[in-house]
Order: C-alpha cells, then sequence, then structure tokens
C-alpha cells in the first residue's frame, strides 16, 4: 500500500504547475533549509573535557564491536514483548558522522574505516531494501550474550520508516571529506531513494533525506536527482507545517501500537515523528511560530508523563516494551532531546544536564548524537552556507 506520493510524481507536477521557475521556484522557498547547515566553532574545551572522553570511550566500544545488531530492550515480565532500535541499515553512520571531528585522529582513521566496510557489506550498507535482522551484527547489550527473543519491529507489517539514514551519508562526507566512497556508490544510494520515497511514509525524521539527497545531487553534478529532491522536500516541509498532518501519516507507520486503546495514555503527545530530523529540518519548525508551538506542545505532554525523560531506563510505568513494563528505551531521549536543542533551543548548560544520564549499552545513536550535540551547543553556532 502507498503511503506517500511518489517523489518524481511530485517533482513532475511542481514543474508542470509553477510559473517560469517549474521545480527551480520551488526551491526557492527550501533554500534556507537545504543549502545552510549548522557550523560550531570556539567550543570551550574545559567545559565539555568530561563529555570529549566519553565520547572516545563510546566511539571505541563501536569501532571494537564491529557492525552491530538491532538493540533489544525487555523491561517488562514477557519476553516475546522486547522491542527493537536501531534496527535501520547504516543507520550507525550517522552517529560516527556527527562524532568525528571530536575524537581522536586514530579514531578519526577508525571511522572512515568503519563506515567504509559498512558500505562494502550489502547486508549493512543503507541502500539495502529491509531493515536489519535481530541477529545481524554484533550484540550491544554489555553482558554480550546474544538474545534475539522478541517481537520484532515489522511483527503487525506496518510501515518503518527508515530514509533518515541518508543524511547520515552526507553528514558523513561533510564532516570526514571522504566523498569519494559516496561517489562510487552514487547510483545504488540514488536508487534507493527514488524506489524507497515512493512508498515510504515521511515523518520529520525522513524529510531529511531529501535535504541530503539535494546536497550530494549537486556535489556529484546529478541535476535531475536535485530537482526531484527539492521539489520533494518542498512539498513535505508545506504539509509539516501542521504537525496533525505529520501525525496522521504517523498512524500508519510502526508506531500505530501507540494509539491502541490501551497504550495511549503512556505516549502523549505522541511526537515520534521528530525521531532522526536533521538540525535543518528542526529548524524550519523553529523558524514557523504555529509549528513550533505545535512541537513544543508534543513535548511538553510527553514530558509531563516522563520528567526524567533523559534518563534511560527510568522506572515510570509503561507500556513501552511491553504489557506491565516498567523503564522507558532510548528513543524518548531521541524524540525529546532533538526538539530541545533545535526547537526550544535551551541553553548548553541545560543540555548538558541531560547528559548525567547513560547509554543503553554500545552504539546508543540517539544518546550519542545528543552527547555530540551537548558538546557543541558550548561554542558558536551559525548557518553557514553550502556552496551550490
Amino acid at each position: 500500500m502507498k503511503t506517500n506520493r511518489p517523489i518524481v510524481w511530485i517533482a513532475v507536477m511542481l514543474m508542470a504547475c509553477l510559473p517560469l521557475g517549474g521545480v527551480a521556484g520551488a526551491a526557492e522557498s527550501v533554500d534556507r533549509y537545504v543549502w545552510q547547515t549548522p557550523r560550531v566553532s570556539g567550543i570551550d574545551r574545559e567545559k565539555v573535557a568530561p563529555l570529549l572522553e566519553e565520547l572516545e570511550f563510546l566511539v571505541q566500544q563501536v569501532l571494537d564491536a564491529g557492525p552491530l545488531a538491532p538493540l533489544r530492550t525487555a523491561y517488562a515480565d514477557i519476553p516475546f514483548e522486547a522491542y527493537y532500535l536501531y534496527y535501520e541499515r547504516g543507520r550507525m553512520i550517522t552517529t560516527l558522522a556527527w562524532a568525528y571531528p571530536h575524537v581522536a585522529p586514530t579514531r578519526q582513521e577508525g571511522i572512515r574505516r568503519y563506515v567504509r566496510n559498512l558500505l562494502a557489506d550489502e547486508q549493512q550498507a543503507p541502500w539495502t531494501p529491509g531493515i536489519l535482522q535481530k541477529n545481524q551484527g554484533a550484540e550491544r547489550r554489555l553482558y554480550g550474550r546474544p538474545v534475539a527473543e522478541g517481537r520484532y519491529v515489522t511483527y503487525d507489517k506496518r510501515a518503518v520508516p527508515t530514509l533518515h539514514v541518508l543524511y547520515g551519508l552526507w553528514l558523513y562526507g561533510d564532516r570526514t571529506g571522504d566523498w569519494q566512497i559516496i561517489q562510487q556508490n552514487w547510483d545504488k544510494i540514488r536508487g534507493h531513494y527514488t524506489r524507497s520515497a515512493a512508498t515510504e511514509v515521511f515523518l520529520y525524521g525522513q524529510m531529511s533525506a531529501h535535504v541530503a539527497m539535494a546536497r550530494m545531487a549537486q556535489r556529484f553534478g546529478d541535476a535531475a536527482t536535485l530537482q526531484i529532491a527539492t521539489a520533494a522536500l518542498a512539498a513535505d516541509l508545506e504539509a509539516g507545517r501542521d504537525t496533525g498532518v505529520i501525525e496522521q501519516r504517523q498512524r500508519k507507520t510502526r508506531y500505530a501500537w501507540a494509539y491502541d486503546e490501551r497504550n495511549a495514555w503512556a505516549f502523549a503527545g505522541q511526537p515520534w515523528m521528530f525521531l532522526d530530523a536533521a538540525p535543518e529540518v528542526l529548524r524550519f519548525i523553529a523558524d514557523n511560530p504555529s509549528t513550533r508551538q505545535q512541537a513544543l506542545q508534543r513535548i511538553d505532554a510527553i514530558k509531563g508523563v516522563y520528567p526524567l525523560w533523559w534518563l534511560h531506563q527510568a522506572p515510570y510505568f509503561t507500556r513501552w516494551t511491553g504489557d506491565e513494563g516498567i523503564g522507558t528505551p532510548p528513543d524518548l531521549f531521541g524524540m525529546v532531546y532533538a526538539v530541545e536543542r533545535w526547537v526550544r533551543q535551551v541553553p548548553a548548560a541545560e543540555l548538558a544536564l541531560y547528559m548525567r544520564s547513560a547509554p543503553t549499552g554500545i552504539g546508543d545513536c540517539y544518546w550519542m548524537e545528543g552527547l555530540v550535540q551537548t558538546i557543541e551547543a558550548h561554542g558558536q553556532l551559525r548557518w553557514a552556507p553550502l556552496t551550490r
């Protein structure tokens, strides 16, 4: 069942309907989000020294482990109801790309090698259709013993949004300068985007793929993909002015279980839509007063249920990981932190307080990305233009 308009169809319609400039006219409305990216300078290294030390340790854990399997969380009394995260192929690339500028040269070299190995492995590469299976990769939990019991994210056959991983490819190239490996695989990346965007549900997180594809297409001289991606972004951002529209899309995805009568009380605000959103998309939300207000209302609602949202496995009663479960998994941190950082724009000192918790196992993407963004919040942020 199709759940989102094909991006090629969007591009054709926009070119037909817009005056003179065609897709270029639509692109003008998204230039701010495609052609500007956050750059940070002057980080107070003394203030963030403990955070940098933690980041070095966590990155080394990932490098030592190799490709990682999805993270299993099980905080209830029925093992079958375990809850899985980080099942997207190539998801770790985004996290390591964020970390890259802040780790030692030896670990930077390790990150480049790690990512190149992932891209050479069709099981792990982000353009391979589908999601990682339970046993594809190393165990993330610190006890080290693989446990695969528990229903997987596709047990109810609803859509699993994954295209946000393409933003990680652009971020990796941007932060490392290792564009060669991205360009070598451009045909695979473009083909995956074109095929998947025709059917995948686009929440705010998946809109990040349009940003990434436009930028990579520009770099690699692919004018057609550049037009398609900017037109698709324009359409999705327009829809995204109303979080209610994105919530209707959300109900067609794996997050539909959170709306069940027995579950909905635990997920006030239903802010899954903000998971995996790039800073550029969150900037769009912040730029539009009504959208910003709606986003903050959703986040404040779930914070009202889980005041210690930043504390992984906080012992709240919830149905998150199973019937009568106790504890919250990392995606609570992922959806709230992103909005606090880029939409509410809380001060660096407050962001640092959220890092008093600890990641869940090896390669906890949401927590590690929050750690990096907290480090960068201790510098001067500017939205810098990218070369077109």
